[in-house]
């Protein structure tokens, strides 16, 4: 089922358009009040709505002088430092998130997983493999394994190979435990194997590799994932906050 297209999304799509047409890198934003009255919504949802673009690093606010157009990335940043849905955070930006493949099966429990999230080796589990794309080009591989039952609640995640369902939505819905944190493990590698047909990289091309474990109240473990990315489609920032 399709997510219903709140005011702020509609307020934000509304302000890059408008961005796209009038302003160039460097200009001044109207003010909020103006902006509002433009694009008929009211100040609040304005304000929601620049300071979506502010995070998402399409605009640059300066405290008493004004909000400004910056340069565009070289790559669709992705921030690591929240626990919100991959899809959602390419949205966030101007893009448009897809998946070109997506399959869910059970399998045996790798190693590494097994010892992630307390399963014994071999033991049966869930695997969700999607390949993610930002404006139709291959940007994330993503392969996550999940215990069969989660707080002594059956999962069957068979409805994440739509791009509408998200992992981390559905295990808040389906166990009632949300993901509180993802430890997430990063490392530089080529391109190699099934990725370079995966990503529609040749090989040796660089990518980030990540390991992560999402993790719900009382530390209990919920999933494990690997994930490829391609870094000149997504890239890839770590906000921490004190």
């Amino acid at each position: 089922m399709a997510r219903r297209e709140t005011a702020q999304d509609g307020a934000q799509a509304r302000l890059r358009e408008l961005i796209a047409a009038e302003l160039r890198p460097g200009d001044r934003l109207p003010n909020e009040r103006e902006l509002a009255a433009r694009l008929a919504v009211s100040r609040a949802t304005m304000r929601e709505a620049i300071g979506a673009l502010v995070a998402a690093g399409e605009v640059l606010r300066t405290w008493g002088v004004g909000t400004f157009v910056r340069e565009p990335p070289a790559g669709v940043p992705v921030s690591l430092g929240e626990v919100i849905a991959l899809r959602d955070k390419i949205s966030a930006t101007g893009h448009r998130p897809a998946l070109h493949d997506a399959s869910v099966g059970r399998v045996p429990c790798p190693d590494d997983c097994a010892e992630a999230l307390g399963c014994p080796p071999g033991a049966p589990m869930w695997r969700v493999d999607r390949l993610f794309a930002v404006d139709g080009v291959p940007a994330a591989w993503i392969r996550d394994h999940l215990p069969l039952s989660v707080a002594g609640r059956d999962l069957d995640p068979s409805s994440l190979v739509s791009i509408e369902v998200d992992l981390l939505e559905f295990l808040a819905r389906v166990t009632g435990v949300p993901v509180r944190r993802t430890d997430i493990d990063m490392a530089a590698v080529l391109a190699e194997g099934d990725a370079v047909d995966r990503l529609a990289v040749p090989a040796g091309h660089p990518l980030m590799s990540a390991v992560q474990l999402g993790v719900g109240e009382g530390n209990l473990p919920l999933f494990h994932g690997h994930i490829l990315v391609r870094t000149d489609v997504l890239t890839l920032r770590i906000t921490r906050r004190g």
